[in-house]
């Protein structure tokens, strides 16, 4: 008889979401209509020339869009984690930087909610990112919490940090920041900073070098002996954004 193999299961995506579809239709043109009056031409003029002109952007002020953000955590409370994710997803969808920043911040106020299953979704919001602030926040507090809660994620993360985007690079490194804050994933942390070493978007390294000073707080010894081999030849913006936090002899491995 024919020794058939079963096939694989396949990846069935995010898990659906049980919400109720209208109100969150109706949060969501809330939001684009709050952030659509905030908006300043030359706030978004000084985006584009910052992260260029393929970026859509409304152009408004750090403090005045986390107070946005504040008041629809606050809103969703009550419909709970799933109807956030969903708002969350609606936001990401269209690439747009401040609704990105926005969703993160829905996402990172329900953080002990997030688990590994969630990685998927948030896959698929990397895919939209256009700019290293969205980025950034993806990262920190969406996928970090996520790994956090099923380590494997960090394969997938190197794979974004050797063939990503520059955006995906940004999040992929990012997202360790806070877990090597604690002295967790240091090793994976490492090994996903190694191929973007020599990364040429100011942007990428920028998160690198971020994720480096963080490490330091609690593994200067082993922050030093990484970039030990590029000593004088790493990236200018790495090599001292990582040694901010050093001192004295780990100073000078450094940066000489």
């Amino acid at each position: 008889m024919e020794n058939r193999r079963r096939p694989q299961p396949q990846p069935s995506g995010p898990t659906p979401l049980d919400v109720d579809t209208q109100a969150v239709s109706t949060i969501v043109e809330e939001i684009r209509s709050r952030l659509t009056k905030a908006g300043r031409k030359d706030q978004a003029d000084g985006f584009k020339k910052a992260f260029g002109d393929h970026v859509s952007c409304y152009g408004i002020k750090a403090i005045d869009l986390h107070n946005i953000g504040m008041d629809y955590v606050r809103r969703l409370r009550s419909p709970g984690y799933s109807a956030s994710v969903a708002v969350a997803d609606n936001l990401f969808g269209t690439g747009n930087l401040e609704e990105g920043l926005i969703g993160a911040q829905l996402l990172g106020a329900n953080a002990r909610h997030i688990g590994g299953s969630d990685f998927e979704r948030f896959e698929l919001w990397a895919v939209k990112l256009t700019n290293p602030q969205t980025a950034e926040a993806l990262g920190t507090q969406c996928i970090s919490r996520a790994m956090s809660g099923k380590p494997s994620i960090a394969l997938r993360l190197l794979e974004w940090a050797k063939s990503g985007t520059a955006p995906k690079k940004i999040a992929a490194v990012s997202s360790f920041s806070p877990l090597v804050r604690e002295g967790r994933f240091m090793t994976d942390a490492l090994t996903v900073a190694e191929p973007l070493m020599t990364d040429a978007s100011e942007d990428v390294q920028q998160a690198v070098g971020t994720m480096l000073m963080e490490m330091t707080r609690l593994q200067a010894p082993r922050v030093v002996e990484f970039l030990g081999p590029w000593k004088g030849k790493g990236p200018d913006i790495i090599m001292q954004l990582a040694a901010t936090k050093l001192a004295g002899q780990d100073r000078a491995a450094v940066l000489g």
